[in-house]
């Protein structure tokens, strides 16, 4: 279908989705959406950034009816992160209806999330524990749900969820309509789908190995003392509008993005110990586009959707295959071209033939960029730099009362040097070439990967 009224969707969604820049209905939502439509189960496997919100969304509010009591959806994430931003994503979707929507979440204020379940919602989004510790002190009324959305049920699986999810279900009407969203379905889930919906029917959109097909992958062989200088040369270089750079500890991203700041780039971190606002912040400055460069983990950054993200960096390679599917999806989002760099050294090695494996396709060996390629990049990285180093805004707290506060005297401040991120050494001497991808033979490859350069 080219366009969202042949779907048989109502004129205030309409009017909503379009405010957001929906323009054609993508595949998965041409296909999708009648099956809800027509209360249907359904399983869909489908890759992150292809509509998916909307798949959901849509029908449920359009099939819901607003003055009618207790919730009527619910939505299960595995983050709190994502949980906000489908939560966010609705009541844009609503904006022209009378239905109010809600996330829930750990770490937020418990009683709030009461009292706007008590005002009455039709719709609540929200992460399993938090949703069954509501259900569970008769907060979150069940009766009335007609709708159940499992979204990014893979990711629920790995983060050790399913238990609760299980719980959730049990405690839900029989008559409902039931929507699960995975970019795979392992046994687990399958049982799953088994277990709790009726003759569900299946839509897959792409398999893992048409998903990266559309993002253009290089790795390059480097010394793990190299990465630091070799990423601030390769960014000199990619100058992308917006680019994550993803470590496999909280440590490493904290060293990385100090390090950048340090380079003069505006820079953020997102991981599990910085407090749970201010990585709502970070996301929304991003999004927003204030600041280029994003420096997470995994499970920190799991469930962000940012369109328009031109660039992805493994600066660790991943330990688990499906986080480099899903690390390196978020470029190349909705039909956009994107590309994913990963550093490799020679401990990596091993897990790179099995990420190719995994994907059914090689990622190609680049070279690194020479000296005389970094001086002609040189000012317009500068500048590019400075387009964004001014627009990113301190996170300042705010007072917590009235009274005025005292103001702190003027003291000298005694800084300490920055802790630097590892040992760098001196460069290895780079070839006087672009980064362009070497022709060679797989029998040239396999010998340079057993035997090393």
């Amino acid at each position: 279908m080219n366009n969202f009224n042949e779907l048989g969707i109502s004129n205030q969604i309409l009017k909503g989705i379009q405010e957001m820049g929906f323009k054609v209905p993508t595949e998965v939502q041409s296909m999708a959406i009648p099956h809800i439509l027509n209360n249907e189960d359904l399983i869909v496997m489908s890759k992150t950034g292809s509509g998916k919100t909307a798949v959901f969304g849509i029908p449920m509010l359009q099939m819901t009816d607003h003055k009618a009591s207790g919730p009527q959806g619910l939505i299960l994430t595995p983050t709190r992160e994502l949980a906000v931003q489908v939560d966010n994503d609705l009541k844009q979707m609503s904006k022209y209806l009378g239905h109010k929507t809600t996330a829930v979440y750990g770490q937020h204020n418990m009683n709030v999330e009461i009292q706007m379940l008590n005002k009455g919602v039709s719709i609540v989004t929200g992460t399993p524990g938090r949703v069954y510790d509501h259900i569970r002190h008769k907060n979150l009324v069940t009766k009335h749900l007609r709708f159940l959305v499992l979204d990014e049920a893979d990711r629920m699986l790995d983060m050790g969820f399913i238990d609760q999810v299980e719980r959730i279900v049990k405690t839900l009407p029989k008559n409902r309509i039931t929507l699960l969203f995975s970019a795979t379905v392992p046994n687990e889930i399958r049982k799953i789908c088994r277990d709790y919906m009726k003759n569900p029917v299946t839509i897959e959109i792409e398999s893992q190995t048409k998903t990266v097909d559309v993002i253009k992958q290089v790795y390059y062989r480097l010394e793990r003392n190299e990465k630091c200088i070799q990423l601030n040369r390769l960014l000199m270089v990619e100058r992308p509008e917006g680019c994550m750079i993803f470590c496999n500890t909280r440590i490493a991203v904290d060293q990385v993005q100090r390090f950048l700041e340090r380079k003069g780039y505006a820079t953020q971190a997102l991981h599990g110990d910085i407090p749970q606002g201010k990585r709502m912040r970070t996301i929304q400055q991003f999004k927003q586009g204030e600041f280029q460069l994003l420096v997470a983990t995994d499970v920190a950054a799991r469930g962000i959707h940012i369109d328009g993200l031109s660039l992805v960096i493994n600066y660790d390679v991943p330990i688990d295959k499906d986080s480099y599917v899903h690390r390196i999806g978020r470029t190349g989002r909705a039909g956009n071209n994107g590309k994913a760099i990963t550093f490799v050294t020679g401990d990596d090695i091993m897990n790179l033939y099995s990420i190719e494996e995994h994907i059914g396709a090689l990622i190609i060996e680049a070279d690194l960029p020479s000296e005389a390629v970094i001086n002609e990049n040189r000012a317009e990285a500068e500048k590019w730099k400075k387009s964004k180093s001014l627009a990113i805004k301190p996170v300042v707290a705010k007072p917590t009362s009235n009274l005025k506060q005292p103001q702190p005297q003027k003291k000298p401040v005694h800084r300490q040097p920055p802790q630097t991120i590892n040992t760098i050494t001196a460069p290895k001497p780079l070839q006087q070439s672009q980064v362009i991808v070497k022709k060679k033979s797989l029998f040239q490859r396999l010998v340079q990967r057993i035997f090393g350069k």
